[in-house]
């Protein structure tokens, strides 16, 4: 993205361990052309000291309005009101509980509510803490109110524990910000007009009432889509299968859980559609049988369960299509990605396929980066190792070209 003007970012640092993270966001938001001017938290002082922010920014670093060595007496409202985006990165749980219930005790919450700029959090935490009904209800509030999130990663947590609650790569931080803020910047609202139907996720098929078959998609691909889409002006409707992250504001979501509900709701909306986007994984097969009652486990060491296949989802929407309409799918592989993605673009008659290898466990399913190749009839573009919702974007290019020839 090219930026017409130098964005002005106000960084908050709350005090967890994962503050010393906050440098190298800074200096990457630095790299894509963003002023940065940091406020902090006095525990945030504790792990990172200011004098390394001020070095980096050649800007006095903002703890407290008191401090006699502040020069203006009313930093909250001069910072909060001077910036295009509040980004808070590490986002601590006390923070979130100060911005979700108005409380303005310190620099960053008073800035928090004196800020008329768009507020983007980065939550770090214990697991406990991320799932405490709590926390739960405090991001709820903080969402119905506007505030963007960057969701925790999982992974080895400082404690020694694993779980959600890691902050999110400095990459996924920086692409979001500069998604507002190209956002608010004017960014071409180039798909004004356009109503995108998109599939997420994975669909569970029942063995009996306990147990099913499903896979590893978390909808995450899925989700960057419509957001993306959505800050370019689209109306976008997701069926959404089983999936570990939430959908964009702004996003309809029809709940879809198995194979079956998918391609109901697929084809019943599809009429209704511009563009149509299975980013889904939708289980190819589902047991013959389901059982009414669990089934117990007897002495037998083998059983057998008969699988039927679902229907195609891709192929059925591909031949109701008209001139008018696009038809993407994604093909999630393990080897020879690109001649499976091409096979699967001339089997079903799709417009595009954007390919892509999942055996690699640091991308592809239910993680924030993705790798693949985007392609059409008469081309393939390799996307090189990137967040999700940046590939989103560069799909959606290809999206609006293909538009704009029809």
């Amino acid at each position: 993205m090219t930026l017409e003007r130098k964005f002005k970012v106000g960084l908050g640092v709350c005090g967890g361990i994962a503050a010393y993270k906050a440098i190298e966001l800074m200096r990457e938001l630095q790299r894509r052309g963003c002023d940065v001017s940091v406020a902090m938290t006095k525990h945030a002082t504790e792990f990172v000291r200011p004098l390394t922010f001020r070095s980096l920014t050649d800007q006095y670093v903002l703890v407290d309005d008191y401090d006699p060595a502040n020069p203006d007496p009313i930093a909250h409202i001069n910072f909060s009101q001077n910036i295009d985006l509040l980004l808070v990165a590490p986002a601590t749980a006390n923070t979130i509980a100060k911005f979700a219930n108005g409380i303005a005790d310190d620099f960053l919450s008073s800035t928090y509510l004196a800020c008329t700029a768009p507020v983007l959090l980065a939550p770090s935490m214990n697991t406990t803490m991320w799932e405490q009904p709590a926390t739960a209800r405090n991001l709820a509030t903080l969402k119905s109110d506007g505030v963007v999130f960057v969701e925790p990663d999982s992974g080895l947590l400082a404690c020694g524990t694993s779980g959600t609650g890691k902050l999110a790569t400095t990459d996924a931080i920086a692409d979001r910000a500069m998604g507002i803020l190209g956002t608010c910047g004017g960014v071409s609202k180039d798909l004004v007009g356009e109503r995108l139907l998109i599939t997420v996720g994975g669909t569970r098929e029942a063995i009996d009432p306990v147990r099913f078959i499903s896979n590893r998609s978390s909808g995450r691909m899925g989700f960057a889509m419509a957001e993306a889409a959505l800050a370019r002006g689209a109306k976008v409707t997701a069926i959404c299968g089983s999936v570990t992250v939430d959908a964009p504001n702004g996003c309809e979501v029809i709940k879809a859980i198995s194979a079956e509900d998918m391609h109901r709701e697929a084809l019943a909306r599809f009429v209704d559609a511009t563009v149509f986007i299975g980013a889904a994984a939708v289980a190819d097969y589902r047991p013959k049988t389901v059982g009414g009652q669990k089934i117990k486990k007897n002495d037998a060491e083998v059983i057998s369960l008969e699988l039927e296949r679902t229907r195609d989802i891709l192929s059925e929407i591909a031949t109701t299509k008209t001139k008018s309409q696009l038809v993407v799918g994604f093909a999630a592989e393990t080897q020879s990605v690109v001649d499976y993605g091409r096979k699967k673009l001339n089997a079903k008659g799709l417009d595009m396929v954007v390919a892509n290898d999942v055996s690699r466990e640091d991308q592809g399913f239910d993680a924030a980066v993705n790798e693949g190749t985007l392609i059409t009839e008469e081309k393939e573009i390799h996307i090189p190792r990137m967040t999700k919702r940046s590939m989103a974007d560069i799909i959606l290019d290809e999206i609006v070209r293909m538009r704009g020839v029809r």
